[in-house]
């Protein structure tokens, strides 16, 4: 398992195609559009930062999963899976924030502390054909759409009121690097184009641009004041990880906090296989709202003010 230091946004992307496919290979980047810095500015004693969480050292952790295919688009949603797009946000429950006799000094929470989860299970099992609160009638049977406006809609659950605007969650990305140029799916600078025949990316056939399984483990006490959650899962529809990973592509993302102390640490694993042998994951730093990373779809994410570059 590789583990990241919790202020730095990681890239992983496992590539294994060619005579290297089966040869499992780490790559390990810093994403400027993902990266989880913080912009800061002086004014007397104020700090301002232009992340909602700077440091991650906030206990009520907020952190969304999304999951897209080659073309930046769902396509179809796994079976029995709803939309890709999955939070867990919560607060360390009020009544238990502030030290008293009854608090446990060394980890700074009562032994009778609970986490206000704001996103239920049925949130995040939300998918096509399924309403929801601000869902636009033109999206409720379109996978692509569906997605977007399920982000929005967990966005709002997570939501933290902040200055200049209010934050939602840090992001986990996972991406399908396999490309199925038969399909015509996949747009060229914005329109569509016909399919063409298959060069250098991999696919294995039809459904090869297929989304995942995920499976959420909410955060929740462990013992000695720490909390942890996760999420992982698999490309290969008919496995299941419970009977073992070997021959098929496995992810997982875990973030590990003890209550009051330090920061979020985030430990991600990564692994592809033969069928999916191109696989990147990120833990992404999105803009509050409007585009991120390139991406064409409103966003919800951490940082309240985008940084701006005069010269390059």
């Amino acid at each position: 398992m590789h583990t990241t230091p919790p202020f730095f946004a990681p890239y992983l992307e496992q590539n294994t195609m060619g005579s290297t496919m089966e040869k499992q290979l780490f790559m390990l980047f810093l994403v400027v559009n993902g990266l989880m810095f913080s912009v800061s500015s002086w004014k007397g004693k104020e700090h301002n930062s232009a992340v909602g969480d700077p440091g991650m050292r906030r206990d009520g952790l907020r952190v969304a999963f999304e999951a897209w295919n080659f073309c930046n688009e769902v396509g179809k949603e796994a079976p029995g899976m709803g939309s890709p797009r999955a939070a867990d946000c919560f607060d360390l429950s009020s009544k238990h924030n502030h030290r008293t006799k009854s608090v446990q000094p060394k980890y700074g929470l009562k032994k009778n502390s609970s986490l206000n989860h704001k996103v239920t299970d049925a949130d995040n099992k939300l998918g096509v054909g399924k309403p929801f609160p601000g869902l636009s009638p033109g999206a409720l049977n379109n996978a692509d759409l569906y997605a977007k406006e399920k982000e929005l809609y967990l966005g709002s659950l997570c939501e933290v009121a902040d200055t200049p605007r209010p934050w939602q969650f840090w992001m986990v990305m996972l991406k399908n690097g396999n490309y199925d140029t038969k399909s015509g799916l996949c747009p060229e600078n914005g329109k569509k184009v016909p399919p063409f025949n298959p060069g250098r990316f991999p696919c294995f056939g039809d459904g090869c641009m297929n989304q995942p399984l995920l499976n959420h483990e909410r955060t929740n006490f462990i013992g000695n004041g720490t909390m942890r959650g996760g999420f992982n899962g698999t490309y290969e529809l008919g496995s299941d990880i419970g009977d073992g990973i070997d021959g098929i592509s496995f992810y997982e993302v875990v973030w590990e906090k003890k209550v009051g102390a330090g920061s979020w640490v985030f430990y991600h694993k990564l692994k592809t296989s033969k069928k999916y042998p191109w696989l990147m994951l990120y833990l992404r730093a999105d803009a509050t709202e409007g585009f991120s990373g390139g991406y064409h779809y409103d966003t919800r994410g951490m940082l309240k003010t985008l940084p701006e570059v005069t010269q390059f």
